[in-house]
């Protein structure tokens, strides 16, 4: 069985860029949202020279959003009704 999201149509990518601040993901997120882009954000550790984890964020930009809503229909409440 596949999985619906590894079978659609993926964006494609503009770009990716390694961030090490929430404010510059932040930054980035609203820069895409008001260009219409799509995006994906991946954390991650890295160990520093003095042994301490630092968290570090990889923010892809995509030309449309990487998840695609289903179609929601109304149930029909006319025969619960009866």
């Amino acid at each position: 069985m596949t999985d619906d999201y590894e079978t659609a149509e993926q964006p494609d990518l503009i770009a990716t860029h390694y961030l090490t601040s929430i404010e510059d993901v932040t930054e980035h997120l609203r820069a895409a949202s008001r260009l219409g882009l799509g995006v994906r954000v991946h954390s991650y550790l890295e160990v520093d020279d003095d042994e301490t984890l630092t968290e570090h964020w990889e923010v892809e930009l995509l030309t449309s959003s990487p998840v695609h809503a289903e179609e929601v229909t109304e149930p029909d409440l006319t025969s619960a009704a009866e």
